[in-house]
């Protein structure tokens, strides 16, 4: 029996239908898919890998674009979560999870969480770079909160006592992993604040991002963000980060860092020492020595040879100023004097009693006025004559 055309499909419409199906299905988006990495093949343009549970398997694609922001490098037996949608490949009837976004299972509401507070502390200026203070160059007390007997305290101690032995060392145990790490270091961390430290350091070696959560507790972070002292975080290696990392004034990758950020190095001190006592050397030669060729010199000028010399020089030269003075002013008074007499002389031949003195009479009327017309004067006016040797009053008559 013919089947007539119109009663079946073809492969490829079936598939194409089935994509169809898949696509227009709102809960085959926004998937979240547990399960295990089973394989995993990357190629520059996806991923493509499997995720399996006890019973059945599914296949995955991860375009290049989304794996550069994976916080993870997976690897095959991760356990994870995957977030996306599903998707038909036509052409061989395969149907794929299309990821979005993996994160390693049970700790996706850990990473959440600390996200969250990150964002929560960096909000309220925690992490801001106004607040962090500058390391003493020179500190006397160097506290540090790191594990008992931990390789993290032995290069503190190693490194601090070879580079600045003149600093006093404060150790504050604690555990600094696992449920009891956050309250004992918080419990070392306020200890610390009863001693007078010029720097705290917090250390310890490196490890997996569950070793390093006790340094992400939201009550230590915040009990350093007021610490006294300046703090210097040096927790896991250069990739590693924890909140206290950002809460504190300094970062640094490993204990060993911490110690060449703490302190200065005693040997270039000494160094630096040296060269400053050589130059200071060096210029208090060369001034010894341009002081005692200024003193050559001057004791070779003739004043100091013959120090008398200088007075008789300034003798002379005074007896010289004095004679010019004496006759400078013998002549000005010389001047003066001739002057007066010609003065004298002038005023001698105006004066009316030298014309008296030769022969000649000055009368006067009763007011001292000079007569000298017979019109001046009238009947009665009483005159005074004066002679060289003598006054002759008379009164005017009429004839």
């Amino acid at each position: 029996m013919r089947v007539p055309e119109s009663s079946f499909l073809s492969v490829t419409e079936l598939n194409n239908l089935l994509k169809l199906k898949v696509q227009s299905d709102p809960s085959l988006h926004n998937l979240v898919v547990k399960g295990e990495i089973s394989s995993w093949k990357s190629y520059p343009s996806a991923t493509y890998f499997d995720v399996k549970d006890e019973r059945s398997v599914l296949s995955c694609l991860l375009w290049a674009s989304e794996y550069i922001y994976l916080p993870f490098e997976p690897k095959i037996g991760d356990e994870v979560l995957l977030y996306g949608y599903l998707d038909v490949y036509a052409n061989r009837g395969r149907y794929s999870l299309i990821c979005q976004k993996i994160e390693l299972f049970g700790q996706g509401k850990e990473l959440l969480a600390l996200e969250a507070l990150k964002k929560k502390l960096q909000s309220e200026g925690l992490f801001d770079e106004s607040r962090k203070r500058s390391i003493p160059e020179f500190p006397s007390k160097i506290g540090m909160i790191v594990g008992n007997g931990s390789a993290a305290e032995a290069d503190l101690l190693k490194n601090l006592q070879r580079r600045w032995p003149l600093s006093d060392l404060y150790v504050f145990p604690s555990l600094v992993q696992g449920k009891e790490a956050p309250k004992d270091l918080l419990r070392a961390f306020k200890l610390s604040q009863e001693y007078p430290l010029d720097v705290l350091i917090i250390a310890r070696g490196g490890g997996s991002n569950e070793d390093l959560s006790a340094f992400n507790d939201e009550s230590l972070c915040r009990a350093v963000s007021n610490s006294k002292m300046p703090t210097i975080s040096a927790i896991g290696h250069e990739i590693d980060f924890s909140i206290l990392d950002f809460i504190a004034d300094k970062r640094v990758s490993t204990p060993t860092a911490a110690a060449e950020m703490a302190t200065p190095d005693v040997n270039d001190i000494r160094q630096e020492l040296d060269d400053c006592f050589a130059s200071l050397s060096s210029s208090l030669i060369k001034n010894v020595s341009s002081c005692r060729e200024k003193l050559n010199s001057l004791s070779n000028r003739p004043f100091f040879k013959n120090p008398a010399s200088a007075y008789h020089e300034k003798i002379e030269r005074l007896r010289e100023h004095e004679t010019r003075l004496n006759n400078a002013t013998d002549n000005a008074l010389l001047l003066k004097k001739n002057e007066v007499s010609s003065l004298k002389t002038h005023l001698e031949a105006l004066n009316p009693y030298s014309v008296i003195n030769r022969g000649y009479s000055l009368t006067e009327n009763e007011d001292g006025k000079i007569i000298s017309s017979a019109k001046d004067v009238k009947e009665g006016d009483r005159l005074s004559t004066r002679l060289k040797d003598g006054i002759i009053h008379s009164k005017v008559f009429k004839e």
